[in-house]
């Protein structure tokens, strides 16, 4: 059986809202900024390197981390997406520390084309617009995160 991928995730909080984006490959699929930790990066390091590849922030506040990793497994059209572009799949999900970060920079410092683009808009929501707006397979994930994490009232 194949492994799950080692990740994070960043949670990245602003006047009480979570900073979320929509997949530029994917219509309608939002999520935290997140992906794999490189070698021997702490999960600290990942969300920082990550958060500045995808959205060009790093104005950033570290808050705290989950102390536990959360799973979820690729849906079957995710698998074909993955075969399609990569020829074959090396994880059959993903497993994440969801880091918490507060933004202490301007909106004018976010820059989803700041690396490479993975993302085609974003938007400050509530805990709730996330956990609705987010792909159903990783609504369970995010939801015991933020109750980790101290989001959910």
């Amino acid at each position: 059986m194949l492994p799950y991928r080692k990740c994070v995730a960043v949670v990245l909080k602003k006047n009480g809202l979570i900073f979320s984006a929509e997949r530029l490959d994917t219509d309608n699929a939002w999520q935290l900024p997140q992906g794999g930790v490189d070698g021997e990066e702490s999960y600290l390091e990942a969300a920082k390197r990550e958060l500045l590849e995808e959205t060009g922030i790093s104005s950033v506040r570290f808050v705290s981390q989950t102390s536990r990793l959360y799973k979820y497994e690729f849906p079957e059209y995710s698998q074909k997406q993955m075969m399609e572009k990569y020829g074959k799949l090396k994880y059959r999900g993903q497993e994440l520390c969801f880091t918490l970060f507060e933004f202490v920079g301007n909106d004018s410092e976010i820059d989803l084309k700041y690396k490479t683009q993975e993302f085609r808009r974003w938007k400050w929501g509530s805990v709730d617009n996330v956990l609705n707006s987010i792909v159903d397979f990783k609504y369970r994930c995010y939801k015991d995160a933020f109750s980790e994490l101290n989001l959910l009232r």
